[in-house]
């Protein structure tokens, strides 16, 4: 297997361009706080505080540890919001922090966070962040959680720290952010665990998979990743350092990207996507507007590239977009010709053969700037017949409805669009079945825990890692909470859990839209709401008068009169029976009697259940 794995990467690689190594800039010396710690590290040893006091769940024998604990609080039940942490003794590092953007039921939320009420109990003990890359599914959480964690030290490379540091910035905490930018041929000590790092291949330039050491084995965490021979930024993956791990035969456990566990063959390469976007900038006669993700700096620099080539002027839309850019371009990961880029506000006056319009939007959010082209809303873009759009992406689970709903809106006002079902314009920055098991085979671990993806999605991974080599008892499907151990090489899963709820970002707040907002506002939605107001007696909480009923959104005016004749009816006939239960009720009583009547009712004529509001008037 293994020489037929070296002849398969010869082979790809052989005859592309040679790899073009970014120089990393080493950590600043100037950060006062980050060298006294650096300091503090290198003379203090370990030693336990004999008057602190550890859980059950810590297991010492002695004054040593005997037990590394791996954690995931994010990133196993779903896709997004990785994060991973691995705790030895009063020592802990964290591996990504992101956050996942909200399902469809989850009305009015923006983001979706990990619950970090366990480790919050125990952010002193945190050693750092270590960053596999620059996605927001990795680092999107980091505003929301760092200042709840006491603000930790970042550990990741340059691009990845550059945009997190625009976030940090967004949200004020800049002064408060230990960055450190690391090589990925550097080695870091973080407590007790050694980390070294290796480069993958994804979406984004500068990923890269983790190698811990710890005091009770080895483990690595692979990020997201493909194998791509000809990726954009002509960085290949770090084969030699994979490989060298699979000879030692000492790898522990291996947490392995599932996105694409179920799809078959390789990931298509980026230089495929390229040729075919080059084609379409070459011989599309209008207008192009091509929308992509903002992260994908290989994919834009390739537009660039074509555009140049081309004759053609570009545009930019999207705010994400317009800084990804800058970010990149500061950092040397993008290369943008002078001139290349005009002002958006200019783009209607450009002719057709020469323009094109970079956007963010292909995954169909409501305020992105495709989306408002697509309902003529946009403020500097019009769609004209003959104008060409590509959407350079595959929809993200629970977005397919409103992406479509885009295509649609533009085919109507004359634009033809391309997506990938009709050229190869996008291809995935996550390794499909071959991909998957060249990573298994070069590692060869002797435990596996197939990470980042639902439950079916790790669960082909897993068969994967049986088809490798992994035994059946070694490939562990873990679930968000669940504790791994790692003791003398050897892994189990605990019978212990850590409580990981969903904690949703309403941008009004964090933590505090409930399991009942939601429910309300999905109630709210498909049968709008009912508000009945009561005047009642003060002395003796008898009713007076006829309800007051008022709806929105709940049923046709020419069904109104008599549903709600019939509620009132209903309303006067029940009262009296809530006295029997509470001889003089409460007005929480009173609103929770009240609206069960009326759900029995609407849902035994209509069968539909508004949001009831009561309104109780004390008289």
């Amino acid at each position: 297997m293994t020489n037929k794995l070296d002849r398969w990467i010869e082979e790809k690689i052989q005859g592309s361009a040679s790899p073009k190594e970014v120089k990393i800039a080493k950590p600043a010396n100037n950060n006062r706080r980050s060298n006294n710690a650096n300091n503090a590290n290198k003379k203090r040893k370990y030693r336990p505080n004999k008057k602190r006091h550890f859980t059950k769940k810590r297991e010492f024998y002695g004054n040593k540890p005997t037990k590394v604990r791996i954690i995931p609080l994010g990133g196993l039940d779903e896709v997004g919001k990785n994060m991973m942490v691995i705790e030895y003794g009063r020592d802990i590092i964290v591996i990504d922090m992101g956050f996942q953007f909200p399902e469809e039921d989850m009305l009015g939320i923006d983001y979706v966070i990990p619950d970090i009420s366990w480790l919050e109990e125990r952010k002193q003990d945190i050693k750092g962040v270590i960053l596999t890359h620059g996605h927001l599914d990795h680092i999107g959480g980091i505003p929301y959680m760092l200042p709840r964690l006491n603000f930790p030290k970042l550990y990741g490379t340059k691009l990845t720290m550059g945009l997190v540091q625009k976030r940090v910035e967004e949200f004020g905490i800049k002064k408060d952010t230990v960055m450190n930018i690391i090589d990925p041929n550097e080695t870091i000590k973080l407590g007790p665990f050694t980390c070294n790092f290796f480069r993958v291949n994804h979406s984004i330039p500068d990923g890269v998979g983790i190698i811990v050491d710890t005091p009770e084995g080895r483990i690595v965490h692979t990020g997201d990743f493909k194998f791509d021979p000809t990726p954009a930024d002509q960085i290949q993956a770090d084969y030699d350092k994979i490989k060298a791990l699979g000879k030692k035969r000492n790898v522990s456990v291996l947490f392995s990207d599932s996105t694409n566990a179920t799809k078959e063959g390789h990931t298509i390469s980026e230089k495929t996507i390229g040729e075919t976007l080059d084609m379409i900038i070459r011989d599309t006669p209008g207008r192009i507007i091509i929308a992509s993700f903002s992260s994908l700096i290989g994919r834009i620099q390739q537009i660039l590239n074509s555009a140049q080539k081309w004759n053609r002027q570009v545009y930019v839309s999207g705010r994400s977009l317009v800084d990804n850019i800058a970010i990149a371009e500061r950092l040397g990961y993008i290369k943008v010709p002078k001139g290349l880029i005009r002002d958006i506000r200019k783009a209607e006056k450009t002719p057709g053969k020469r323009a094109l319009i970079l956007t963010t939007g292909s995954q169909g959010e409501a305020v992105s700037a495709l989306t408002r082209i697509s309902l003529g809303d946009h403020k500097y873009v019009k769609i004209k017949k003959g104008d060409t759009v590509v959407i350079s992406a595959t929809p993200i689970v629970g977005n397919e409805r409103a992406i479509y709903t885009v295509i649609d809106n533009l085919t109507k006002l004359g634009a033809r669009v391309i997506n990938n079902k009709i050229m190869d314009v996008h291809t995935s920055g996550h390794g499909c079945k071959e991909d998957l098991k060249m990573m298994l085979s070069m590692v060869k671990p002797w435990g596996f825990i197939p990470i980042h993806g639902q439950y079916h999605m790790r669960f082909a991974h897993k068969e994967l890692a049986h088809e490798s080599g992994v035994k059946p008892s070694n490939a562990i499907m873990m679930n968000n909470g669940n504790i791994l151990e790692l003791q003398k090489g050897r892994i189990t899963l605990s019978k212990d859990k850590v409580e990981t709820n969903y904690i949703l970002v309403d941008g009004l707040g964090m933590g505090n839209i409930g399991s009942r907002v939601l429910v309300e506002r999905q109630a709210l939605a498909e049968n709008g709401v009912f508000v009945v107001t009561l005047k009642i007696s003060k002395k003796s909480r008898q009713l007076i008068g006829n309800p007051k009923i008022e709806t929105r959104g709940f049923i046709y005016i020419t069904e109104s009169e008599e549903i709600l004749k019939g509620v009132r009816k209903k309303l006067r006939e029940k009262y009296m029976v809530l006295f029997k239960k509470h001889p003089k009720p409460g007005i929480e009583n009173i609103k929770d009697y009240v609206t069960s009547v009326i759900d029995k009712y609407t849902h035994k004529k209509l069968n539909r259940r508004p949001l009831i509001v009561p309104i109780i008037v004390e008289v």
